[in-house]
């Protein structure tokens, strides 16, 4: 019997370790199902836009930065290339002139809350608080098209309903390298290129700590899109390609199951 239980153990354990090394596996390799999966899970987030034109929305988080949103600005600039920069509000108020700069040369801004940390964990007093603050400070009270990215890529049903009662869109991403960790920019750019193709978001960082390898990996990225003949934009440009069709179907039947499952645990926050 104790040879049994130990055969058994061994057994739950190669088992336990295969799940962990395909959880792993995909979140490396990120297939496209995977954000698909997601959108009609949660069709109130962004994730990706349908459309037959060749555009790639690209996108930056935690900025703006003085050491690391120069290089990625000046990069950007040499490809002729748009993008949305998810800015944090109080480091838009201690570097001012990074703001303006990346508005002067025809970029988006987006808002990523007042201070960096996870929106998940935050309460829903203090999220709503620092939403706003940080929609005063980057200017978007009036903006045409108000677009966020909650910190950390999650949010609570109650939170994603205060953003959609403020008028924003809720965005997250496609491609994500995981630059916020650090990883090689050889990774980087790899994890990011392949999965290109028409309406994909690309999630980057400048900002928030070392961002060299992101920076390094940029160029590649942006000559990889134009090998492919994309053409990266910013996210509200992907958005205004999308046919309106596909927009009316990514607010399918998903939604119902999305608010029957999550709704409680938003009201018990």
């Amino acid at each position: 019997m104790a040879f049994i239980a130990q055969v058994l153990k061994k057994r739950r354990l190669i088992i336990s370790l295969a799940i962990l090394s395909g959880v792993f596996l995909v979140l490396l390799i990120q297939p496209l199902f995977l954000a698909r999966s997601m959108a009609h899970l949660f069709p109130r987030i962004v994730w990706y836009k349908m459309t037959k034109q060749p555009l790639i929305a690209l996108s930056f988080d935690d900025g703006p930065d003085p050491l690391y949103t120069p290089q990625v600005l000046d990069l950007l600039a040499r490809h002729k290339t748009r993008a949305t920069f998810f800015l944090i509000g109080e480091r838009a108020r201690r570097y001012p002139d990074l703001m303006a700069a990346i508005r002067a040369a025809g970029h988006e801004i987006g808002n990523h809350t007042d201070s960096p940390g996870s929106t998940f964990f935050s309460s829903q007093r203090r999220f709503e608080e620092s939403l706003l603050r940080a929609e005063e400070t980057l200017g978007l009270r009036n903006a045409q098209r108000k677009l966020f990215r909650p910190g950390g890529g999650w949010i609570r049903p109650a939170q994603l309903d205060f953003a959609v009662q403020q008028g924003y869109t809720t965005v997250l991403g496609t491609a994500y390298a995981f630059d916020a960790y650090r990883p090689p920019a050889a990774y980087i750019g790899w994890v990011i290129a392949k999965n290109f193709e028409p309406g994909v978001i690309v999630v980057l960082h400048d900002a928030g700590g070392n961002r060299s390898n992101t920076v390094a990996a940029l160029a590649g990225i942006l000559s990889a899109a134009q090998r492919k003949g994309l053409r990266a934009v910013t996210v509200s440009e992907l958005l205004a390609a999308a046919p309106e069709k596909v927009r009316g179907a990514e607010q399918s039947g998903a939604r119902r199951a999305f608010a029957a499952t999550f709704s409680a645990a938003g009201r018990r926050k």
